[in-house]
């Protein structure tokens, strides 16, 4: 009968053992609301703001957004004109910007992360006399991801000016 009884013993110990590693993770499902989760054009930054859901309350969170960008840049002179034989260049990258977040109470992230493309003056070099100027952005391929819990979204569309 001992025997009976410390087998019982030890499944039951091993049952709660093996519930206890599997709780928390059964415990929620994080995940992003879609349609909650959005991109915009804020000047030429793409700004992503997103609901996430599911999460421990209380959890800190990095959440990450990136995207493919086309950026072009050229060199205009003192007169605000591009020159007859401008200097110019296009930089294709994928961009990204992130931010630490909180869950509430009810386990929910509400925010907002910026991506912004290279300063002008970082990308391209200009002559005397000349300021180097973005003029245009296209973002495209954007995904919001939180690197702790694991939720991701892609965000469908093409953000351009």
């Amino acid at each position: 009968m001992s025997i009976r009884r410390t087998l019982a013993a030890l499944a039951a110990t091993a049952a709660l053992v093996f519930a206890g590693a599997a709780g928390p993770a059964l415990a929620g499902s994080p995940h992003f609301i879609k349609n909650a989760t959005s991109a915009h054009l804020s000047g030429v930054d793409l700004v992503v703001d997103f609901k996430e859901a599911g999460l421990e309350s209380g959890a800190v969170e990095t959440v990450v957004a990136s995207a493919d960008l086309s950026a072009t840049y050229s060199c205009v002179n003192g007169g605000n004109n591009v020159p007859s034989d401008p200097k110019k260049t296009t930089i294709d990258s994928r961009v990204s910007g992130s931010g630490e977040f909180t869950a509430g109470q009810n386990g929910n992230i509400v925010g907002s992360v910026t991506i912004s493309p290279t300063p002008a003056d970082q990308a391209l070099d200009c002559p005397n006399g000349q300021d180097a100027t973005l003029f245009s952005v296209v973002y495209t391929n954007v995904t919001i991801e939180d690197l702790d819990s694991g939720a991701f979204l892609a965000i469908r569309g093409t953000f351009s000016s």
